[in-house]
Parts: structure tokens; C-alpha cells; sequence
């Protein structure tokens, strides 16, 4: 009997097997790092964009927003490392779309694994593309005048949240990548669902300088979070930081309690 066919079910799953469900993940996960190492200019081309976002910005708005590029470069660079921790996500979801178009997903079918499991490894199999991305980023804002004014630990810590906040996101673009019809439409609706979140924020003028309303959404608005939490993190100062990070993981826990189940009652379906 064929995989494809609509007829095999997953065996049943014995303890053991349950138990497996990490290892599962990651020998799952280590499908799609081969793919990103056979395709390096992946990490190239997330971070490219970014980096030409940024320097737009700084050349256009540097002398209107904050007087000089370089001031301005202090306080935009943190928000193109929360604009870019949204954005990289769209390849999760269009590489489960496209998994699923080519029946790789039948496969899984068979097999006594988690069903979670394959969701869980299309995420972390990019994160490794997510975290070179956000260094080059960084490394690229150095280069060009960007400095810190906080420790080491900051800086770790800056990037670590920025992962955080992408593997919630992973889980938006995953539930459209189920959902969708076509590979080719996923990343259009990624977009249409992430530029309210990326652009109704602070990651380029500061929230008193918007609409009252969209200052309201803005303190709400998870990419403002993780962007003031980077700019503490980063340039200082950090004796509010803390409550910054708070907030930040507290909405990737809203993300993750409404998108986790989403995505596997949508995979349930679509399998």
C-alpha cells in the first residue's frame, strides 16, 4: 500500500516512542540544516535585506529623526533586529508548504514519530539561519558606527531574545504554511499578517511620535517589546531592562498558546 494513500495512519505511539519525542525533532531538524548548508547564500540574503533597510533609513530619515546618521543608527539598529526577528520567518512557513506539496509529509505518516515532531523540527532546522542573520546584522552595525554600552551578557542575551521572539513567530508562519493553498502564497500572507506587527512599532521613530492610537497598539505590539528590551540590552540604560524582557517573553507566551494548537489542528487536517 502506498503512503500517499489516505487510508495509512501513524502507528501507534508507545512509550518509548513518546519519550523520543526530542530526539525525533532534531534528527528531523538536521533534514533541513543539510539544506541550508548545500544553500548558504540563505543566511546571506536574510541578512541583506535588513542590512539595506538599515542603511536607507539611516541616510533618509538619520537628520530628520535624530539630528545626525550616527545618533540615529544607536536607536535604529536594535529595531531592525526586532523588524528582521519577524520577517525571517516567512521560510518556515513556505518550506512546510512546500514539503507538503512534494509528499514528503506522506512519509511521516507511517512512521511511529510525534506528530509534532516534524512541526517542531521545520523551527528549529532555521534557527541556526535566524541566529547568523541577526549576528551579521549586528556585526555589519559595528562596522558602520554602531556601539554598545553594556557588557558582553547584554549582547548575548539581545541576540538570545531576538531567537526567542523569531521561534514564536515560526509558529504564525507555520499555521499559514498549513493552511495554504500554494507555496507561492505563503509568504504573501506572512507579510500581510507581520507588517502591522513590524511597522506599527518603535523600530523607527519613537512611540511619542505616533497617532494616539497606534500608540496604544505600539505598547502592545510584541516587535515594540522586543525592540525597547534590544535597546536596553544594547545601548543602555538597563535599570528598566528587566521589565522589558518580561514583557517580551510573556507575549511569546500569547504567541505560542494561540499558534501552537492552531498549527497542529491545521496539520491534523492537512495530513
Amino acid at each position: 500500500m502506498s503512503v500517499t494513500d489516505p487510508s495509512v495512519r501513524p502507528a501507534p505511539l508507545t512509550g518509548a516512542v513518546r519519550g523520543g519525542l526530542l530526539s525525533h525533532t532534531l534528527i528531523l531538524a538536521g533534514r533541513n540544516l543539510t539544506k541550508l548548508r548545500s544553500a548558504p547564500q540563505l543566511v546571506v540574503f536574510s541578512a541583506l535585506q535588513p542590512i539595506i533597510m538599515m542603511l536607507l533609513f539611516m541616510v533618509l530619515f538619520g537628520g530628520a529623526v535624530s539630528g545626525s546618521q550616527s545618533d540615529y543608527l544607536q536607536f535604529l539598529l536594535p529595531g531592525m533586529l526586532a523588524q528582521n526577528a519577524a520577517f525571517m520567518v516567512t521560510n518556515v512557513g513556505q518550506g512546510i508548504n512546500s514539503d507538503i506539496e512534494k509528499g514528503i509529509f506522506d512519509r511521516f505518516r507511517s512512521l511511529p514519530i510525534a506528530r509534532s515532531a516534524p512541526l517542531v523540527a521545520h523551527i528549529i532546522g532555521d534557527l541556526p539561519r535566524q541566529a547568523a542573520a541577526t549576528v551579521v546584522i549586528l556585526v555589519f552595525g559595528f562596522c558602520v558606527g554602531f556601539r554598545t554600552h553594556t557588557n558582553p551578557f547584554s549582547i548575548l542575551v539581545a541576540v538570545l531574545l531576538v531567537l526567542l521572539v523569531s521561534f514564536a513567530f515560526s509558529w504564525i508562519a507555520l499555521t499559514i504554511g498549513l493552511v495554504a493553498k500554494k507555496p507561492e502564497s505563503v509568504s504573501m500572507l506572512v507579510m500581510m499578517l507581520l507588517f502591522p506587527l513590524a511597522f506599527g512599532s518603535n523600530t523607527l521613530v519613537g512611540t511619542s511620535t505616533l497617532p494616539g492610537w497606534l500608540q496604544a497598539w505600539s505598547k502592545i505590539n510584541p516587535v515594540s517589546l522586543l525592540t525597547d528590551s534590544i535597546r536596553g540590552l544594547l545601548t543602555g540604560p538597563t535599570s528598566g531592562v528587566g521589565s522589558h524582557v518580561l514583557s517580551t517573553v510573556l507575549a511569546c507566551g500569547v504567541v505560542f498558546a494561540v499558534f501552537v494548537p492552531l498549527a497542529i489542528r491545521a496539520y491534523g487536517r492537512r495530513i
